[in-house]
């Protein structure tokens, strides 16, 4: 049996308080292939951007045990600037088995000329027809997630971060002009998703890091990015709605800082980097640390080894009873063997059931 869906006991978990309750499970977002091999019903990326998975979602999301369903807004920097090479998952994501890369050597912005010239996003134009639509759909207890592209990724992706490295020194005035406007635009984004009444919370996906450090200077971040996710974060305060950050990497360096930014919670977490457990020592008391289960061991461990795993992450991250989600490293990604991913789900309800009456 699963318990009916509880965002309160989310929201409290996010922002460490009590009473102590359930362990939420969570995640930035599930793959189509995952939804797919779980409900055993087809689903794919285009059907969810164009409206017509939303309710497959909202199934997924209950069946699993979500306290909320994930979305986005409409907003988009229009690029072509990918690469599309097979996708060797069991379950696929996009017709045909595609995967899509980014291309990182090049991008539809070289130049304050082609700053200038760019078809950048009109804010009115913006769509929140999803969520809107979502408001609508969850049932009680439930709220959606609003998934919103990252600061640095969009600014990057923008050039190709090759390009983009070298702009960070030839043409810093570019640089500059990119993040505000990437940075107005997700602003007013966040403003209008905030304000939907069925939306519960934002979740920020920006990667800024690799196996060894930042992929740009701390400098870098401090001058351009951490500024606009101050902002991000105020808009989200003054809504009453908690703001998560989802950012891949080894972010040690600038952790004091990010966790002072007014993210409520940090996702993404990968063991041979720093396992999940160490996180929340280091900065638990600071922000809530989410999911964490690597997502190496998912893809290629038993399902034995992935329960003994999330019961450890369970034993010190979740003894306070608040400030802890059980999820993956990363995402509930096509590659993941689906009973190694259920295994995880079932021991965070087996955990529940034993401390929480009735969970």
């Amino acid at each position: 049996m699963r318990r009916g869906p509880d965002f309160d006991n989310l929201r409290r978990t996010l922002l460490r308080e009590g009473p102590p309750g359930p362990v939420p499970l969570i995640e930035l977002f599930a793959d189509p292939g995952m939804v797919q091999a779980v409900l055993s019903e087809p689903l794919s990326w285009a059907s969810v951007i164009q409206g017509s998975g939303l309710d497959t979602l909202v199934r997924f999301c209950l069946e699993a045990g979500y306290d909320y369903v994930w979305s986005w807004t409409g907003l988009n920097f229009p690029r072509a600037n990918f690469q599309v090479a097979a996708d060797t998952a069991g379950a696929e994501n996009w017709s045909g088995g595609a995967r899509i890369w980014q291309d990182e050597s090049t991008g539809p912005i070289q130049s304050l000329a082609d700053f200038e010239a760019y078809p950048w996003p009109k804010p009115d134009h913006i769509s929140y027809r999803a969520l809107e639509y979502l408001a609508s759909a969850v049932p009680e207890g439930m709220k959606i997630s609003v998934n919103v592209g990252g600061i640095f990724e969009n600014a990057s992706w923008l050039m190709g971060l090759e390009r983009f490295s070298y702009a960070l020194f030839d043409q810093p005035d570019l640089i500059s002009a990119l993040f505000q406007r990437v940075g107005d635009l997700t602003a007013t984004a966040v403003s209008n998703a905030l304000s939907i009444d069925g939306t519960g919370m934002c979740f920020l996906g920006d990667d800024l890091g690799y196996a060894s450090g930042t992929v740009v200077s701390p400098e870098v971040l401090r001058e351009h990015v951490f500024p606009q996710y101050r902002r991000l974060t105020q808009i989200a305060h003054r809504a009453g709605k908690p703001i998560l950050l989802h950012s891949c990497g080894n972010l040690e360096r600038v952790m004091d800082e990010i966790a002072g930014l007014g993210f409520a919670a940090k996702h993404s977490f990968e063991d041979k980097i720093m396992p999940v457990e160490e996180v929340h020592r280091r900065w638990g008391d600071r922000v809530a640390v989410l999911g964490g289960v690597d997502m190496d061991l998912l893809t290629r461990g038993s399902e034995r080894e992935v329960r003994r795993r999330a019961r450890q992450i369970l034993e010190v991250c979740a003894a306070r009873g608040t400030g802890y989600c059980l999820g993956t490293g990363n995402s509930a990604a096509n590659y993941l063997p689906v009973e190694n991913y259920l295994a995880m789900l079932d021991e965070g309800r087996r955990w529940n059931r034993e401390h929480f009456s009735g969970a």
